[in-house]
This record gives structure tokens, C-alpha cells and sequence, in this order.
């Protein structure tokens, strides 16, 4: 029950986001935030090193064993210290530059210097929750969700009401940044707090993690780089109007999103680490890939036919134009879930080259479809449609090589995780 409330309190602080820059900036203001809510996005996931996969991973794999468990969290510890330091380093010599890409002013360095810094907080609350769900302790995640998402909301209201566009960007920092109150609480409290420390790495150590650090950063740069290029030509094609109508489609389905991505990070994923046995990695990814199809078009039926209804409701009346092609986003969403599924099986298993070749196909077919259609639709349309072929066509590729591989392997009965 109690994660099952940190879920939709998740889910609720990204709609309220949302809700609230789209009611005191409107579709224009949500356009011109377009670029720094990728960005954030992308620093977010990749703070520290982006291990929390393989930090859930391990955990769960190591929670019989109190040596090598404690032994990993304080190699993942010492590092994402080191990858925030150069990530904080490399944000504050360019905070100008980045800004005149993100913001066309360079005059807002100082927040590009605020979310370098607060990468390091994001870090630490990736650490204590992909610990805390490797070893099946999700009432912490809970507890750390749920009070951060109450604690921001407050926080993001005032900024907003009061700074306008400027607190709307910080607000998406704070939201971030919030849950690492309750993250220091309980790290505080756990027998861990005195026995990690910082150590030197071993090589085997660090390319184990650098292999997490290469998939998570695959998925964490080159979409919200590609969501930044197809931006930027909507918004040269059609306004900063036609962008933010966009944008609030994308925000609102990451919103949603967001709890299948969880959802299987912390209950798929170490289910699937425990396996050997190919036939039933296979038979386990049916079960899922059958259960979020289930979930996933019982809510977006509801949202499609009431759809009049919830756009204002969670956007605002300026977003209506959405009600005529938010069934493209829907469509593409959903194969895009179903494609979440069986990328968490080469997550499990460290299927590095593989992991990375999706991801980078999956954006290709993105940017590529999206071009072609904004040639055919040059406004928010386009951009819609070229995302739903997209997924469609990437789902069906997902399939024939998860097929291959199942086949092959299968042939030996049993295997261990995949090796690259």
C-alpha cells in the first residue's frame, strides 16, 4: 500500500508540475522551458554515474553476502563522488555557454551552476534507494518519495506564482533535489552510514560500473538531445506555442510513464537478475509485457475518451489544440512501455552493446520520422506521428531480436548473464 502511494505521489508531483507552469506561463512559456526541462532530465539520470540500475542490481544479488555487498555500495559510492565532481566541474566552466544553448541567454549561467551543484544530491538519493529496493526494503523508496513530494509542492507553488519563468526552472530543480532530505534521514539511520566509505577502485570494478554509466547515458543524452533538435524545428516551423503544446503532451506522458519505468526498475528487474533459466526470462517478460499492456490501456482509454475533460483539467484551456492529436502520443506510448520490458531484460543481465544499439535506434527512428512528418505536418501534428511510428516500428524490432536471443541461448539450457 505504502509504495503503491509513492508511486501516485509521483506521478500527482508531475502533474502539479505541470499543472502549474501551464496555468501561469501558458503553451508559450511552456515551449521557451522546453530545453531546460531536458536537460534536467538527462543531469538528473545521469548524477553520479546513472548506476542505480546496476546498484539495485547487485544489491539484490549480494544481500546473502555482507561483505561484497558492503564492498560494492562503497566502490558505487566513491564512484558517482567522482563522476559528480567532474560533472559539477565540466557545468560550471561552461555555464555560460550551456546557457545560451538552453536558454539563448548566457545570463542565466547562475541556474546551469545550480543544477551542476545539485547533481550531487541527486546522486546520493540514487544511491539510497537503488540499495534500499536491491534489497527489498521499498518502504524506504516510499517514505523518501513521499515526503519529498509533499515537502516540494509548497516549494514549486511559490516559485512559480512569484518568479514566473525563473521559478518555474528552479522549481524543476527543487523537485528533483527535495527527496534528498528524507534520503540523508535514513542513511543516517542505517548501519550502512558508518561502514561505507570512499575505497580505490579496482579495474574490474570500474568497467563493471562504466558499462552502467555507457547505457544510462545512451538513454539519458540522446533523447533529451533529440527532443531538443525536433524542439527547436517546431519551434521554427510553428512558434513557441506549437512547441509547448508539445511539450506539455511530453511532460504528461513522462508523468504517467514514469511509473512503468519504476514500476520495473524496482520489481521486474531484480526478479529478472535472480533468473538463469532463459525459458523462464521469457515467460516472466510475457507476464509483464501482458500486465503493463492491461494497465497501461485501461488509463489511457480513460484519458483519450475523457480527454476534453483532463487536458484543461491538468494543463490549462490554452492546451485544447492537444485533444485532436494526443491519440498519436498514446499510441506511441504505449509500444514504448512494451519496449520497457524487455529493455530492463538487457538491463538485468548487462547486455551493454545491446542496451545501447536500442537506444540509439529507437532515437534515430524518432528524429528520423519526425523530420519526414514535420515536412508533411509542419506543427504539432507531424511531430506526434512521426513518435508513434516510431515506437511501433521499434517494438516490432525488440521483439524479433528478444525472439533471437531467447532462441539461441535457449539452446544451452542454461547461461549466465550476458557478457560484452
Amino acid at each position: 500500500m505504502l509504495t503503491s502511494c509513492a508511486h501516485l505521489s509521483r506521478i500527482v508531483m508531475g502533474f502539479i508540475l505541470i499543472k502549474i507552469i501551464a496555468y501561469y506561463l501558458g503553451a508559450e512559456g511552456m515551449g521557451a522551458l522546453g530545453h531546460f526541462m531536458s536537460v534536467s532530465t538527462m543531469v538528473y539520470m545521469i548524477a553520479g554515474g546513472g548506476v542505480i540500475n546496476a546498484v539495485i542490481k547487485y544489491a539484490a544479488e549480494y544481500a546473502r553476502q555482507p561483505r561484497q555487498l558492503l564492498r560494492f555500495i562503497s566502490v558505487s559510492a566513491t564512484y558517482s563522488a567522482i563522476f559528480c565532481f567532474v560533472v559539477m566541474c565540466f557545468g560550471v566552466v561552461f555555464s555560460k555557454e550551456i546557457a545560451s544553448l538552453v536558454f539563448k541567454d548566457s545570463g542565466m549561467y547562475w541556474v546551469i551552476v545550480i543544477l551542476a551543484a545539485a547533481q550531487v544530491l541527486f546522486a546520493f538519493v540514487n544511491l539510497v534507494v537503488g540499495v534500499s529496493n536491491g534489497l527489498m526494503q521499498t518502504n524506504v523508496y516510499s517514505k523518501i518519495q513521499i515526503f519529498g513530494s509533499l515537502c516540494a509542492l509548497p516549494i514549486i507553488w511559490g516559485l512559480i506564482s512569484q518568479y514566473g519563468s525563473v521559478g518555474a526552472t528552479l522549481s524543476i530543480i527543487v523537485m528533483y533535489a527535495i527527496t534528498f532530505i528524507p534520503a540523508l534521514y535514513y542513511f543516517w539511520k542505517s548501519n550502512f552510514r558508518t561502514k561505507v566509505s570512499l575505497v580505490k577502485l579496482k579495474k574490474i570494478e570500474f568497467i563493471r560500473l562504466s558499462s552502467y554509466t555507457l547505457m544510462l547515458m545512451t538513454s539519458a543524452v540522446t533523447f533529451p538531445v533529440v527532443e531538443i533538435i525536433i524542439r527547436q524545428m517546431l519551434i521554427d516551423s510553428a512558434g513557441y506555442s506549437a512547441a509547448g503544446i508539445w511539450q506539455g503532451a511530453v511532460k504528461l506522458s513522462s508523468a504517467y510513464l514514469g511509473f512503468f519505468s519504476i514500476f520495473l526498475a524496482y520489481y521486474f528487474m531484480p526478479m529478472v537478475s535472480r533468473i538463469e533459466i532463459k525459458r523462464d526470462i521469457g515467460f516472466l517478460t510475457l507476464k509483464f509485457v501482458m500486465l503493463m499492456m492491461v494497465v497501461f490501456c485501461i488509463g489511457a482509454g480513460t484519458l483519450y475518451v475523457w480527454r476534453a475533460f483532463f487536458i484543461p483539467l491538468i494543463l490549462s484551456p490554452s492546451f485544447s489544440s492537444l485533444d485532436d492529436v494526443i491519440i498519436y502520443q498514446l499510441v506511441g506510448d504505449l509500444f514504448k512501455v512494451l519496449s520497457y520490458v524487455i529493455g530492463f531484460v538487457a538491463v538485468a543481465k548487462a547486455a551493454t552493446k545491446v542496451y545501447i544499439a536500442a537506444e540509439l535506434i529507437q532515437n534515430a527512428l524518432f528524429l528520423l520520422l519526425s523530420v519526414l512528418m514535420l515536412k508533411i505536418y509542419p506543427d504539432t501534428k507531424g511531430v506526434m506521428i512521426g513518435y508513434a511510428i516510431s515506437y511501433v516500428a521499434y517494438f516490432f524490432v525488440v521483439i524479433v531480436v528478444f525472439a533471437i536471443y531467447l532462441r539461441f541461448t535457449s539452446l544451452g539450457g542454461r547461461s549466465d548473464a550476458v557478457h560484452c
